[in-house]
């Protein structure tokens, strides 16, 4: 990491205090933060050894005016940790208040009609993203639609990670812990037919989805795809498709190809309330299948969508007929 200058009247409590904090071994995330601040006593010209009130606010609202709240709460973390140094020698520092945690990412699930077009381009695309991979990531796609798993769980699969006897998959590496995933028929026969062409005389070693990128010194056969592989992929077919994603906050995360485990767990909720399977028991089941640590992360992936509600909003007015007053156009 490049050295930083600090000139601000606090230029050797701020070097004091990063000394302390690699000597603590922390791989040190302050350092931006009070560089930043520096900048801004500087700026304000302060020729007093003190953060009051009024100086953290203005600093904080000048440089962190457009971040996300849990972007700034972490800001906040890293100050107040040199504010409690700086108050430990004696010098007054506000603790400026952190503000409450909130999870800014909405996901994007699709309808139906979008599946059914990214299917459509991604298995008409021909030799358009390469000659294998235009095989592959058809196949790819099917199996976070099909299965609701994570990115990098699908892109580890290996041949002997699948049982086709039973329709199985195996997940042995995964953010949790391994599991088993079953799939439907349907997508069990599509993966042994992309096995038998795709990986016909491989080994049970190699992965489901490896890379052909050989060129200069960086050689990938035989290796797993890359997320960023997936990623690029993925945003060519959704700007061919005509979906597009508007952030209505700054840095608000847009589609990718997490959304399909969204999707996945929505329609799989959708399913069984038209199966007549009642949800709340069904849960915990959904929540293992999908790799969860417990229920509270299942329920994040449950939303209302308008393709949803449209049974719902029908039998409420089938109970509700007379119950609220017309309005006067």
């Amino acid at each position: 990491m490049s050295k930083v200058t600090y000139c601000s009247i606090l230029k050797n409590e701020i070097c004091s205090f990063i000394k302390l904090r690699e000597s603590q071994g922390f791989i040190d995330k302050h350092r931006r933060v009070l560089s930043v601040l520096d900048k801004y006593l500087m700026l304000i010209k302060s020729e007093s050894k003190e953060l009051s009130p009024q100086i953290v606010d203005d600093w904080l609202s000048k440089n962190y005016n457009e971040v996300t709240v849990n972007t700034l709460k972490n800001y906040i973390m890293y100050y107040n940790a040199f504010a409690k140094y700086l108050n430990s020698l004696g010098i007054s520092a506000f603790i400026a208040e952190t503000p409450t945690r909130v999870k800014s990412y909405v996901p994007y699930v699709f309808s139906k009609e979008e599946i059914e077009k990214i299917f459509q381009i991604a298995d008409n695309k021909k030799g358009k993203l390469g000659n294998l991979t235009c095989v592959q990531f058809p196949m790819f796609l099917r199996i976070l639609y099909g299965c609701g798993l994570r990115l990098n769980e699908a892109l580890l699969l290996k041949l002997s990670d699948v049982n086709f006897e039973n329709g199985i998959l195996h997940i042995g590496k995964s953010k949790n812990k391994e599991r088993l995933v079953p799939m439907d028929e349907t997508l069990t026969n599509i993966l042994k037919t992309y096995c038998s062409v795709i990986l016909a005389g491989k080994n049970s070693n190699s992965y489901l989805f490896e890379s052909d990128y050989n060129y200069g010194s960086k050689n990938c056969i035989g290796q797993p795809r890359a997320i960023n592989w997936a990623s690029k992929n993925f945003k060519h077919i959704l700007k061919e498709a005509g979906i597009e994603f508007t952030r209505r906050v700054v840095h608000e995360r847009g589609i990718c190809m997490h959304c399909l485990r969204h999707t996945f767990t929505v329609n799989s909720f959708r399913n069984q309330d038209i199966a007549g399977v009642d949800n709340y028991r069904n849960t915990p089941s959904l929540s293992i299948y999908v790799g969860h640590k417990n229920l509270l992360y299942t329920q994040e992936y449950l939303h209302t969508t308008a393709e949803n509600s449209e049974d719902i909003i029908a039998k409420t007015e089938k109970y509700s007929k007379g119950m609220f007053p017309e309005v006067p156009v």
